[in-house]
């Protein structure tokens, strides 16, 4: 086995030489060039494992570290999530449901701090809907602000709003690669990883709590100039028949904690009922003009390609620490060498974890609970705590503080896509850190809940309780 590690020139330390490369490409693509692409991060994260490379004194088993690290099965899992939920996502933003909410809004008469506060619980529903932070912030931007400011909206309110709902889906939706990978990172004692509709059914009440403590201070703080009623010409109630898809794809993954075939229902219903309602047609679903394919089936494979790359990219950084003995020594650190730990010092190395990669990637939550994601698992199971308790630790404190700090990445995209319909510096990313309550909330819920205990769970010796209603339904019938 001594003959397979890796080791490097200049010491052990050179192991963290790729993970280095990967951030200071991330910082330059995203804080200097303000280019938000996950292509470009994907090229980071290989040019870090190249980089390494030369440093190995084994090149066979540094690339053998690396492949293996691909070749898990956790990557092929994810990779047919990505895509399911790629062409979903697609389908959502096509589909209009964000129009559809402006309707609601502007028909209801809702205007200041009232529609502040709608936009931050519509949008919270629309990235819950496609799973997409990022997408969703460019597709509500154009919608929600324009729309509050002629509603008497403030401007850094409305910004703030959206970041924040953007954050919430972001946490919690089936179909958010943040979801998906802070479960998928996590693995039970059998080495079965944590089932996604399992891990969005528990975590809901710890965002719906931290989405009420956020509604206040929009209502507060959230009014600005006159109402302007001349808005949205887009704006359509059939828009908000995308909501059914949804509450399906819900209803099946937690019905059947199969993240799979919850996606191909959500899909299938959603392609149905788009048609049926205007809300798509048949060109949009696929269509190729001049030899070059379109349509939301093309759209949503390819949107997910970059952060597909990525994920393959720290899959092989992963495999090279792995590989190196890196991980189990700074799981040996953490725990003190110790098989079993406290719980709370568990959640609390969590928590820190989470929060410091999150921070060191400039909110690039995905990235960072990939790296960060095995060795939480490792932690979390010295201590006996349930998969889903690790997983929403992770992720909450992953989304919380480090996406509004002044150099996230969460905060330039909503400066871009803000300038994009407005003239001048409406708001900075200081304004954003004050603004955008979500993310405040979400550390704030879970830092009591890791402080009190509240919500701790434990694997326990029987998975029997996680059996879903057709498994036990099964069983009893054999019984």
């Amino acid at each position: 086995m001594s003959s397979s590690k890796i080791e490097f020139r200049g010491g052990p330390a050179m192991v963290l030489v790729p993970a280095v490369v990967f951030l200071i490409v991330a910082v330059y693509l995203f804080i200097f060039q303000k280019a938000f692409d996950m292509n470009g991060l994907a090229m980071g994260g290989f040019l870090g494992v190249i980089a390494g490379s030369f440093l190995a004194k084994n090149s066979v088993n540094y690339w053998n570290g690396a492949i293996a690290g691909i070749a898990a099965p956790l990557t092929g899992v994810l990779v047919c999530i990505l895509v399911l939920a790629g062409i979903f996502s697609s389908m959502m933003k096509v589909g209009g449901i964000a129009g559809g909410f402006v309707w609601l809004g502007v028909e209801t008469g809702i205007s200041g701090a009232l529609f502040c506060t709608f936009t931050f619980i519509a949008t919270a529903i629309i990235a819950t809907a496609t799973g997409t932070s990022i997408g969703t912030i460019f597709a509500a931007v154009p919608v929600f602000f324009a729309a509050g400011v002629q509603l008497g909206g403030d401007p850094a309110m409305l910004a703030g709003a959206i970041l924040s709902g953007a954050i919430f889906g972001d946490n919690l939706a089936p179909v958010s690669d943040v979801t998906v990978i802070s479960a998928s990172t996590q693995t039970y004692r059998d080495g079965e990883t944590a089932e996604v509709g399992g891990v969005v059914l528990s975590r809901s009440p710890y965002a719906i709590l931290a989405g009420l403590l956020t509604i206040p201070f929009y209502l507060l703080f959230g009014q600005g100039e006159e109402v302007n009623m001349a808005l949205t010409e887009t704006a359509s109630a059939s828009g908000l028949s995308m909501l059914i898809p949804v509450i399906i794809l819900v209803a099946v993954a937690v019905y059947t904690r199969n993240i799979f075939s919850a996606l191909i229902v959500g899909v299938i219903s959603g392609l149905i009922i788009g048609l049926l309602m205007g809300r798509l047609d048949m060109s949009q679903i696929l269509s190729v003009k001049d030899g070059q394919l379109d349509g939301i089936l093309y759209n949503g494979v390819s949107s997910m390609a970059g952060t597909i790359m990525l994920c393959l990219s720290l899959f092989a950084v992963i495999g090279i620490l792995e590989k190196s003995g890196a991980i189990d020594a700074m799981t040996q650190r953490l725990t003190r060498g110790n098989q079993t730990m406290s719980a709370a010092r568990a959640e609390g190395i969590l928590a820190a974890g989470a929060f410091l990669c999150s921070t060191v990637f400039a909110g690039v939550t995905s990235a960072a609970l990939i790296l960060f994601g095995p060795i939480g698992d490792k932690v979390g199971k010295s201590a006996g705590l349930h998969p889903y308790r690790r997983s929403h630790i992770m992720s909450a404190m992953a989304n919380s503080i480090p996406v509004v700090l002044p150099f996230s990445a969460f905060v330039f995209v909503v400066m871009i896509a803000v300038k994009s319909q407005s003239s001048g510096d409406v708001i900075t990313p200081f304004t954003l850190l004050t603004s955008a309550f979500y993310p405040w909330a979400l550390f704030i819920v879970f830092s009591g809940s890791i402080i009190t205990g509240l919500g701790r769970r434990f694997e326990g010796n029987s998975r029997d309780a996680l059996k879903t209603p057709l498994e036990r339904r099964e069983n009893t019938k054999h019984e």
